[in-house]
C-alpha cells in the first residue's frame, strides 16, 4: 500500500473553501466598516452589490467545503466499518425528504445529516443579514463658503420719501416693499456668481434694521358689565416720540378670573431705535429668507440716530427709516380692538378695524368657560416687532441695489458685503448597522465551524478522498476496476490513470472493456454477470466470503 505524506492527504479543495469562507468575513466587515458615513456616489460598486457577491462567494465554498466533508466522513465511516444504509445517508446528508430516515440510521449518519443541515441554515440565515447590515440615508453634509450680499447698512434719509404737512409723502420705495411682503413675495438677491447657494446656505450679514428695549405693566378690566364698554382689551399701535424714535404699544387680555369676570390686560411699550443689526439668513439656491427665530437675539452692531426721524421735521424734509417703518406698522400692523357686554345674552364680544385682534385671540381651549368672560389674547408683540424686522430688511435689500437709492433720490453706489455661510446639502451617504453585521458574522462563522467539524480526522485517512464513483466502485471492489484496486490505496487521479480507456454499461449483461495501457497487458473483451452477495471495506482492501461470482 502506498504511503503519503500529510500534505497529499489534506482535503485541500475543502481546506481552501473555509480559507475562502474567512476571506469573505474579513471583506464583508471592511466593506460594511469603510462605507459608513461615505457618501453614496462615491462608490461605483455600491457597498450592498459588494456584500451580495461575497455573500454568493461564501455559500459557494462554504458547498465545496461541505462536499469535502462529506467525503471524508463516508470515507472514516467506510475504513471503520459501517452499514450501508448509514454510508447512504451519509453521502446524501439530509437533502430533500432524507433528513428523518438519516437520524434514525445511525449516530454517524445522524451526525453529518445534523452538521450539514445547521450549515445550510447558516448560509441562509448570514444573506439577507449581510444585506441589511447597510443601507441608505440622507444628510445634511455641512461646509463653509464665502458669499456675498448686497445690503445696505443703513437706509438712508430721503429713501422712503418726504414729509409735507407732518406725514410721510412719495413713498415709491416703501410702498413697493409693503406690497412685496403683504403678498409674501420672495426675496431675491443678485443672481450672479458669489450671491447664490447652490444648495442651502446659513449665514449673519450686517443691515439696516433697529434695536428696542420693552417695559411691561398690567390693569385690571371688568368684563361682565356695561360700565366698561368701549374698554380697550387689544391694542397695537406705533409713533415717533420726541427723542426719534418710534414707539410700539402692545395691549392684550392676557388672564381672565372665570368665577367674577375680571382680566388682566398686559400693556408693553417698546422703543425702537434705528442701528445696524446681523439678520440671521437662510439663502436658498436664489432665495433669502430670515430665520424669524432668532430675530429676537440679533447682534446689534451700531446704533444712530437720523435727523429725518425727529416728529419736529420741517416739510420737504428728507424722511428718516423710523418714520418708514412707522408708515407701514401704522397701515398694515395696528389694531385697535374695544369690548362690549349684552346682558340680555349674558355675554362679552370685541370688535376692532384690524385683523391682529383677530389672528392673537386665544383657541378654544385656552379661553373662560364661561360665556360672558371669553375675552382672551396671546401676546402680538414678538409677531410685531419680527414683521417690522422682515420690513426693513426688505427695504435695506432694495436701499443697496444702486441708482435712485441715495438721499433725495440721488444714486448711490452698491453696497455689497461678503459673508462666511454654512452650506448644508442633502447628501446620501451609506449607513452601518453593527447589529446586522454582527448577526451575520456569526451566522457565517457557525457555517463554517460546521463544515469543518465534518472535515476533522481527514489525517487517518491513507489519501486524499472523493465520492466519484470511480473511487466508491473501487472501495465496493468492483471486477472492472479490480486490476486499479489492486494497487492498494489509489486515488481517484491514480485510478483515472488506470481505467481511462475501460468501456462500461450497466445493467444486466453488462459489459466491460479494457485496454490495459498500464503493463497490465491486454485482458480482452469480458461479459460478465456480478452478483454481491456480502461486502466489507477495510482500509482500501476487498475481503470477505464468495464476493464475486462471476461467469465468463
Amino acid at each position: 500500500m502506498k504511503t503519503r505524506s500529510c500534505l497529499q492527504r489534506a482535503p485541500w479543495l475543502g481546506i481552501t473553501s473555509l480559507i475562502g469562507m474567512v476571506i469573505c468575513m474579513v471583506a464583508s466587515s471592511i466593506v460594511v466598516s469603510v462605507s459608513h458615513d461615505e457618501v453614496a456616489d462615491t462608490w461605483s460598486i455600491q457597498p450592498a452589490v459588494l456584500l451580495a457577491v461575497f455573500s454568493l462567494a461564501s455559500s459557494i465554498a462554504s458547498s465545496c467545503a461541505l462536499g469535502a466533508g462529506i467525503a471524508v466522513r463516508f470515507w472514516l465511516g467506510a475504513s471503520h466499518g459501517i452499514q450501508l444504509s448509514q454510508l447512504h445517508y451519509i453521502w446524501n446528508h439530509g437533502r430533500g425528504f432524507s433528513l428523518i430516515p438519516a437520524l434514525r440510521s445511525g449516530s454517524k449518519a445522524r451526525t453529518v445529516a445534523l452538521l450539514a443541515s445547521l450549515s445550510y441554515v447558516m448560509q441562509f440565515a448570514a444573506a439577507p443579514l449581510l444585506q441589511r447590515s447597510t443601507y441608505q440615508a440622507t444628510q445634511d453634509r455641512v461646509s463653509y463658503e464665502q458669499l456675498s450680499l448686497d445690503l445696505a447698512s443703513r437706509i438712508p434719509d430721503g429713501w422712503f420719501g418726504n414729509i409735507y404737512n407732518g406725514r410721510l409723502a412719495v413713498f415709491n420705495h416703501g410702498l413697493f416693499e409693503i406690497q412685496q411682503w403683504w403678498r409674501n413675495e420672495p426675496m431675491i438677491p443678485r443672481v450672479e456668481g458669489g450671491h447664490v447657494c447652490d444648495s442651502t446656505c446659513y449665514g449673519h450679514v450686517l443691515g439696516a434694521g433697529f434695536t428696542y428695549t420693552c417695559s411691561t405693566t398690567s390693569q385690571t378690566l371688568q368684563l361682565d358689565t356695561t360700565t366698561t364698554d368701549n374698554g380697550t382689551v387689544f391694542l397695537v399701535d406705533t409713533s415717533i416720540t420726541e427723542n426719534s424714535t418710534l414707539r410700539l404699544t402692545a395691549m392684550y387680555v392676557s388672564d381672565v378670573d372665570d368665577t367674577n369676570c375680571m382680566s388682566t390686560i398686559q400693556t408693553e411699550t417698546c422703543d425702537l431705535t434705528a442701528a445696524t443689526v446681523e439678520y440671521p439668513i437662510t439663502l436658498q439656491n436664489a432665495t433669502i429668507s430670515l430665520r424669524r427665530d432668532e430675530l429676537a437675539s440679533m447682534r446689534v452692531i451700531s446704533t444712530y440716530t437720523s435727523p429725518g426721524d425727529s416728529p419736529g421735521a420741517p416739510s420737504g424734509s428728507a424722511a428718516g427709516p423710523l418714520i418708514g417703518l412707522n408708515w407701514f406698522s401704522i397701515t398694515r400692523l395696528t389694531d385697535n380692538a374695544t369690548k362690549t357686554f349684552s346682558p340680555d345674552v349674558n355675554m362679552s364680544n370685541y370688535a376692532g378695524p384690524g385683523v391682529l385682534a383677530d389672528i392673537f385671540f386665544a383657541p378654544p381651549g385656552d379661553l373662560p368657560r364661561n360665556d360672558r368672560c371669553k375675552l382672551k389674547w396671546s401676546r402680538p408683540t414678538e409677531y410685531v416687532i419680527s414683521d417690522m424686522y422682515e420690513f426693513m430688511f426688505r427695504c435695506a435689500l432694495d436701499a443697496a441695489a444702486g441708482a435712485g437709492n441715495g438721499t433725495q433720490g440721488k444714486e448711490k453706489e452698491r453696497e455689497t458685503q461678503s459673508f462666511t455661510a454654512r452650506r448644508t446639502v442633502p447628501t446620501v451617504v451609506l449607513q452601518a448597522d453593527s447589529r446586522y453585521l454582527a448577526g451575520a458574522l456569526a451566522a457565517m462563522s457557525c457555517g463554517l465551524v460546521l463544515v469543518a467539524a465534518l472535515m476533522w480526522n481527514w489525517w487517518l485517512l491513507g489519501r486524499h478522498v472523493t465520492l466519484s464513483p470511480l473511487e466508491v466502485a473501487g472501495g465496493f471492489g468492483a471486477p472492472v476496476l479490480r486490476d486499479a484496486v489492486a494497487l492498494g490505496n489509489a486515488t481517484i487521479d491514480e485510478i483515472l490513470d488506470w481505467v481511462r480507456d475501460v468501456e462500461f454499461k450497466a445493467g444486466a449483461g453488462a459489459r466491460a472493456a479494457w485496454d490495459a495501457r498500464h503493463g497490465g497487458g491486454a485482458v480482452g473483451k469480458e461479459e460478465s454477470n456480478v452478483s454481491l452477495t456480502r461486502l466489507e471495506t477495510l482500509n482500501g482492501t476487498r475481503t470477505g466470503d464468495s464476493l464475486l461470482s462471476r461467469r465468463v
